[in-house]
């Protein structure tokens, strides 16, 4: 993840005119309706450049979200998934890509310049605000994130130095018992042949090894260790998926960027479902419901599996809609190249001709197009989230996964909202509070004076 996850797999289609309870039954037939009454996953990830608030001409920071763990929607979630760590290429130990936003970050009524994380005796930041956020929703989970598409590339000298793997392994646990954290997330994207995908398959297992002995020494829950897999077929294809998942507790399955500024061909980024649309000829060759199925088919129990869903959209300039051709994709919110639009600001109207909406539900998608700009985007509605969200009650699925939370509107219009609303409730297990080996005397503590 990180916006540019690129599957390369364009999709498109025409119009509609169905009954979306009507084409989840049509689609029905792997998976089940055994999760169906159990709590579920609603886990989003954050981004930790998004509480930063520098000037958007200043290179280091294109995003400029100024928007802060506290104001992150904790009613709606059971987890949070901070990305994300990096990867140092010579040892392959996993070290925090922010410091300064990470560990000293300054929230009001913080100390302000401090200089030196590393030789912190305490811990503020985001690392802080989220760990106060678990002491007062005690069934918030929080994720260490590991890697992530920017960072990707550095994975596989790691992966095939076992050296190097048990570094990672090791310092990805430390950092977890350090910032008071209740489980591990890696995502690597993408696994290239059979070496990697048996390599990864050692890192898990390291993984889970170290984080079992450290809950067993120090009388500790049981820590979490999730997987962010691909919705390409060229690349879950690749995935030991059997020999990963006896190591891990969810899978977040990234289901988006499925058509993008790469292509050539305008198409829907996210379509629950393939097909021809109307019998026009316009067909979507990518979709989840078929990488769904074949996590399933290939040994992942559905409740194991969270539904990703993106809360931005892909622009497509100098189009005349999806299955055409396009030319360009523009700026995006906060001056980002690559036409991706935060959700909050869809459909598109400052600056912009007002765009249409259509809602495609028999392939689950939905997009504006604007025929003054010549500009499509696709994106999800609230609507549409709300069908995803029955599709994985149907599936029986465990949850669902947002990237990234700082872009989804607030209020009815929030697409976590409109999935989470057809959950028939979230999973209730509780957190830890209990870090008694971190190298922070607050955490240590539990931050007893917040």
């Amino acid at each position: 993840m990180h916006y540019t996850s690129l599957l390369s797999l364009g999709a498109c289609c025409g119009t509609v005119l169905c009954n979306s309870e009507e084409v989840l039954a049509k689609h029905e037939g792997h998976g089940g309706i055994d999760g169906w009454f159990t709590g579920k996953r609603a886990n989003a990830f954050y981004g930790n450049w998004s509480s930063k608030t520098l000037s958007l001409s200043d290179p280091q920071d294109i995003y400029a979200r100024n928007f802060t763990v506290t104001q992150i929607p904790v009613s709606k979630l059971t987890h949070i998934s901070y990305a994300f760590c990096n990867i140092s290429t010579t040892t392959g130990e996993v070290v925090l890509s922010d410091e300064n936003a990470d560990l000293r970050f300054a929230y009001p009524g913080e100390p302000k310049g401090l200089t030196n994380a590393t030789s912190l005796k305490n811990i503020y930041g985001n690392v802080k605000q989220l760990f106060l956020l678990k002491k007062k929703n005690r069934t918030l989970k929080t994720m260490l994130s590991v890697g992530g598409y920017s960072f990707s590339p550095y994975w596989s000298a790691m992966l095939a130095s076992e050296p190097k793997r048990a570094r990672f392994a090791s310092s990805a646990v430390k950092l977890m018992t350090d910032l008071g954290f209740d489980g591990l997330d890696y995502d690597y994207e993408y696994v290239t042949n059979a070496s990697q995908a048996a390599d990864l398959i050692d890192l898990l297992k390291k993984t889970r090894t170290l984080m079992d002995e450290h809950s067993q020494k120090n009388s500790l829950p049981r820590f979490s260790l999730s997987f962010d897999g691909p919705a390409g077929p060229a690349k879950y294809t690749l995935l030991d998926m059997r020999g990963m998942d006896r190591y891990l507790d969810f899978w977040n399955f990234m289901a988006f960027d499925y058509s993008g500024g790469w292509d050539t061909i305008a198409g829907h980024a996210q379509n629950l479902y393939g097909g021809n649309s109307k019998g026009d000829g316009i067909a979507t060759p990518f979709n989840t419901s078929t990488g769904i199925n074949y996590y399933i088919d290939n040994g992942i129990a559905p409740s194991k599996i969270n539904l990703g869903n993106p809360l931005y959209g892909h622009a497509f300039l100098n189009t005349t809609g999806p299955g055409q051709r396009f030319n360009g994709t523009g700026i995006g919110s906060f001056g980002e190249a690559g036409g991706n639009w935060d959700t909050k600001a869809l459909p598109l109207k400052a600056n912009y001709s007002s765009a249409e909406v259509t809602e495609l539900k028999d392939i689950g998608a939905s997009y504006s197009y604007s025929a003054k700009d010549r500009m499509m985007i696709s994106f999800d509605t609230p609507d549409i989230a709300k069908m995803k969200a029955r599709y994985a009650m149907k599936k029986g699925l465990g949850g669902a996964m947002w990237w990234e939370i700082s872009q989804d509107k607030s209020g009815k219009d929030s697409l976590v909202g409109s999935f989470v609303g057809e959950l028939r409730g979230l999973e209730k297990s509780m957190n830890n509070l209990k870090y008694p080996t971190s190298v922070y005397e607050n955490m240590r503590l539990g931050f007893p004076d917040n």
